[in-house]
C-alpha cells in the first residue's frame, strides 16, 4: 500500500475508517476530544490489523470509562462492509482489517486514473545524489554494468516519485591503472579492430594486459604513466581525450537503455580541483591520517581500528593516492562539505531532451551540483569495505549526519558459466550490453515474424 500519498488507496481506506468511527461515536452521544484522523496509526504487525485507532484512550479521559470497554463498544457499533472486513478491539486500541478485494479495486482504479502519477509524493525539497554505472573508460558496458545502470536508474525514479530532487552522477576513473594500460595499448598496438570505439579499447586493453605479463619494460612504462597521470600535464590530457571518446560510446549504449545522467564526474578533475589535497589535509589535522610504520612505512594511513574497521592506506609511499582517498573527497563534495569544487560545463544532450553536464577544467564553478542531503552509491558488494571506509572517514571528520546518510546500494556480480567477467581477459566479448540489446531486437523481430507475418516491414 502507498501510504501518505494524496489519492492513494491508503488515504481512501483511512478516510473510510475515520468516517465509521465518527458515526459510531456520534450514535453513542460521545464527543471526541480531537479529530479522529489524528488517532490513526499503523499496527506494529499485520496480525494486529491494517489500521489502528487510539480513540478509546482519548475518550476514556473525558468519559471516565476504561479504554478497553470503550474499544469493545465501538467495535460492536461499527458495521463491517465496504473497505472494512473485520474489527478487533485490543485493550484501548481499535484495530481494523481491510477487505483485500475492496482495496484491490480502489488500487487498480487509482492506477488507471493517475497513470504515471500513481504513488507520487509532493516535492520535499531534499536532494538525493545517486551515483551509478561508473565504468572505467577502457571498455564497453557488459551485462553486469548494464544491471548496475538499471538498478541506479530505477532508484533515481523511485526517489523522484517520493518527492526528492535527484542528481544522477556517473563517476569516471580516468587516472587508474586500467587507463594507463589502455593508453599504452592505443599507442603501441598498430593493428586495431574495426568496431564501436569502446569495443576497440576493450579488445586492445585485453591484448596489452597479456603482453604485460611477459614484458618488464612495458610494465615499467605503465608504472611511470600512472605517476604522470596523478601529476597532471600532457599525459593526463591525452588520457582524457581517449577516455572521452570511450565515454561517448558508452553513452550511446545507456541512451538505448533509457538511462540518463545529470553529471559526469571525472576523477582527474577532482584531483585538479584541489578537493583531494584539501580532504587529505583535513584528515591529517584531525589526527586520523598518520604516518605508517612497518609494511606501511612511508605511506599515510587512515586510523580506523577504534571504529571497528581495519586501518587503510590512503597515500602510498611514492606520494600517489589510492582510489579510496579520492572517493572520500568526492563523497564530501557531494554533501557540499569541501571548499574546493570542480568546474562544470555542459556535455551532451540525451534522447529525452535532458542535458548531461560534465566536470571540466574548461568549465565554471557551479553551486548547482552537490550539496545533497542523502548520497546513494550503487556499487558491487565487493566494495563494501571501501564504502565503509568512506563513511567512517566522514564520521572521523565530525560529519555524523553525512556519514549516516551515505548509503551503499550493493549487489552481487553477474557471473558467466566460466567465472567472473574480466576486462583484462576480454571475457565480456559477446556479453556486452550492446550485444544484449541487439539480441533482444533480433528476438523481438523474430517473434513478430512468427506471430504476425503480415505486419509491415517498418513495424518489424
Amino acid at each position: 500500500m502507498v501510504r501518505g500519498v494524496e489519492g492513494s488507496p491508503w488515504r481512501s481506506a483511512t478516510e473510510s475508517v475515520c468516517d465509521a468511527i465518527s458515526r459510531a461515536i456520534a450514535e453513542m452521544g460521545w464527543s471526541p476530544p480531537r479529530p479522529i484522523a489524528e488517532t490513526i496509526e499503523e499496527p506494529p504487525s499485520p496480525e494486529l490489523g491494517d489500521i489502528a485507532s487510539t480513540v478509546p484512550f482519548e475518550l476514556a479521559r473525558t468519559l471516565k470509562i476504561p479504554p478497553a470497554e470503550i474499544s469493545r463498544k465501538l467495535a460492536d457499533a461499527i458495521p463491517c462492509g465496504g473497505m472494512i472486513s473485520r474489527i478487533s478491539p485490543a485493550g484501548g486500541y481499535l484495530n481494523f482489517f481491510l477487505d483485500p478485494h475492496g482495496l484491490s479495486e480502489i488500487t487498480l482504479s487509482e492506477i488507471e486514473r493517475l497513470n504515471d502519477g500513481y504513488g507520487r509524493r509532493k516535492p520535499r525539497g531534499e536532494k538525493v545524489i545517486i551515483e551509478h554505472t561508473s565504468v572505467n573508460p577502457t571498455k564497453p558496458l557488459h551485462i553486469g554494468h548494464g544491471r548496475n545502470a538499471v538498478i541506479g536508474d530505477t532508484m533515481a525514479r523511485i526517489m523522484n516519485a517520493l518527492g526528492h530532487r535527484t542528481e544522477i552522477h556517473n563517476y569516471i576513473d580516468d587516472m587508474g591503472r586500467q587507463v594507463a594500460e589502455t593508453l599504452l595499448a592505443f599507442k603501441e598496438i598498430r593493428k586495431k579492430p574495426s568496431a564501436k570505439f569502446d569495443h576497440v579499447l576493450g579488445l586492445i586493453y585485453a591484448q596489452m594486459h597479456q603482453l604485460l605479463g611477459s614484458n618488464q619494460d612495458l610494465e615499467k612504462r605503465v608504472e611511470e604513466m600512472l605517476r604522470e597521470l596523478e601529476r597532471g600535464g600532457r599525459l593526463r590530457r591525452e588520457a582524457r581525450r581517449l577516455s572521452e571518446r570511450c565515454v561517448r560510446a558508452n553513452l550511446e549504449t545507456t541512451d538505448r537503455l533509457g538511462v540518463t545522467y545529470d553529471l559526469l564526474v571525472w576523477e582527474s578533475d577532482l584531483a585538479a580541483s584541489g578537493i583531494v589535497d584539501e580532504v587529505m589535509e583535513s584528515l591529517r589535522k584531525s589526527g586520523r591520517l598518520v604516518e605508517g610504520s612497518g609494511e606501511s612505512a612511508g605511506a599515510l594511513v587512515l586510523r580506523l581500528r577504534d571504529m571497528g574497521l581495519e586501518d587503510k592506506i590512503l597515500v602510498r609511499s611514492d606520494g600517489t593516492t589510492v582510489y579510496t582517498a579520492r572517493d572520500i573527497a568526492y563523497q564530501l563534495w557531494k554533501f557540499g562539505r569541501t571548499r574546493a569544487s570542480p568546474r562544470v560545463r555542459s556535455h551532451s544532450r540525451r534522447p529525452d531532451g535532458r542535458t548531461t553536464f560534465t566536470t571540466s577544467e574548461r568549465g565554471k564553478i557551479s553551486r548547482r551540483f552537490g550539496r545533497a542531503k542523502i548520497v546513494i552509491n550503487v556499487v558491487g558488494a565487493e566494495q563494501r569495505f571501501p564504502q565503509q571506509v568512506v563513511s567512517a572517514a566522514l564520521r572521523g571528520l565530525g560529519y555524523e549526519e553525512e556519514s549516516k546518510n551515505s548509503l551503499h546500494l550493493a549487489y552481487e556480480h553477474v557471473w558467466l558459466p566460466t567465472g567472473r567477467f574480466s576486462g583484462r581477459k576480454g571475457t565480456w566479448v559477446g556479453f556486452s550490453v550492446d550485444d544484449v540489446l541487439e539480441e533482444a531486437v533480433a528476438r523481438a523481430r523474430a517473434a513478430v515474424e512468427e506471430h504476425s507475418p503480415s505486419s509491415s516491414q517498418s513495424f518489424k
